[in-house]
């Protein structure tokens, strides 16, 4: 396959020597489209942080927005302080700024978690990285062995898309090619695009309680009230287009979604269609909580 396409394990392990910035600026985009779905909720459980210190672990954190938003968002409890831990594989996304209360680890999210983490944490959560794992039997079981990581009482949340466009090809051709080209590159390194629909009955069936989940839409160029914030989710997908595109164009014949004339005007297609139409980008939050 070609140069590793944006957001695939491969890229992310051959980024520790280059300049990330483009990517932190992606994901941070991604994080303030996904808040804006969401009505502002960055928690979805139900979780008192005004009468104890609570234990977060943010999975694929990146730079650590997630956990600075939420910590900067909670009560302080009446005693001691909030902790939140941040893994990633990359540590090149991590903070030079050192903030109190917020703690860095290098961890690939198929790895098992230190054996001292059992039992440790409030709330996990596990936003845009469980494709990282790999096959849907991978996903689930990275879920599995962050689920062992909570306390009995404690809530896990996932945050992931189903990789489909959610409107009718009609509307947006080029929004359902991107999509197509990033099933196809994701397939071909061995991950699975398609299991976010399954991840409610995984929460179930591993015995968590009040399982719910909540769906979204992003909403990406003119279908975005806020101009400034669908500008910018053009530029987010428009990288993750290019990557996924280049990505495509590497693949043997029999696993290309697109033609390479396709691949090749896809990325100047797709920045038409999303400033003259604009598209949905779809995300399902899923949460629920460890028996006592």
């Amino acid at each position: 396959m070609a140069n590793p396409a944006y957001s695939t394990p491969e890229w992310y392990l051959q980024a520790k020597d280059r300049d990330v910035s483009s990517d932190i600026g992606r994901l941070t985009i991604y994080h303030f489209g996904f808040k804006q779905a969401a009505h502002g909720t960055l928690l979805f459980v139900p979780l008192d942080f005004s009468s104890a210190p609570r234990a977060a672990l943010d999975v694929g954190t990146a730079d650590g927005l997630w956990m600075r938003e939420v910590q900067s968002s909670v009560s302080a409890p009446p005693a001691g302080e909030h902790s939140f831990i941040g893994t990633d594989i990359n540590t090149s996304f991590f903070p030079n700024t050192v903030t109190k209360g917020i703690t860095y680890v290098k961890q690939d999210v198929k790895d098992p978690p230190p054996e001292a983490w059992r039992n440790s944490f409030d709330l996990i959560n596990l936003r845009m990285i469980l494709i990282a794992a790999g096959s849907g039997a991978a996903q689930r079981a990275a879920v599995n062995e962050h689920i062992k990581l909570v306390k009995p009482g404690g809530w896990v949340q996932i945050g992931d898309c189903d990789r489909i466009c959610p409107t009718p090809e009609s509307e947006n051709p080029r929004y359902h090619e991107m999509f197509a080209c990033i099933r196809a590159v994701c397939e071909a390194s061995g991950l699975d695009p398609l299991e976010a629909s399954k991840m409610k009955s995984w929460l179930i069936e591993a015995g968590l309680e009040e399982v719910e989940e909540r769906t979204a839409m992003r909403a990406v160029g003119k279908r975005n009230e806020d101009v400034e914030l669908g500008r910018l989710g053009v530029e987010a997908d428009l990288l993750i287009a290019q990557g996924f595109a280049t990505g495509a164009k590497g693949l043997n014949a029999s696993s290309k979604p697109l033609p390479d004339e396709r691949l090749d005007s896809l990325v100047q297609d797709l920045k038409t269609e999303l400033n003259e139409v604009g598209a949905y980008f779809p995300m399902r939050f899923i949460w629920g909580r460890k028996p006592f």
